[in-house]
């Protein structure tokens, strides 16, 4: 997924923030590697092969921090 796609979902996300949404991220070969929900204004990102959340205020360190950890999983 390129970073200008992740980010307009990440968008529409903050759009919906009423609402619960879960974004999940896959690798090259569909595997599932992150989800992302908004709760409270934070954007919270869980890597789903060590389930660690990490929270973000903004749409780009959400992308940052995908693209930086995205080839370590």
């Amino acid at each position: 997924m390129s970073s200008k796609h992740l980010k307009n979902m990440l968008l529409s996300l903050q759009q919906f923030q009423d609402s619960k949404i879960l974004i999940t991220i896959n690798d090259l070969n569909h595997k599932p590697l992150f989800s992302v929900s908004l709760s409270n204004s934070l954007f919270e990102v869980t890597n789903l092969n060590t389930h660690y959340t990490d929270s973000h205020e903004s749409v780009d360190s959400v992308v940052e921090y995908i693209e930086n950890n995205i080839y370590i999983n």
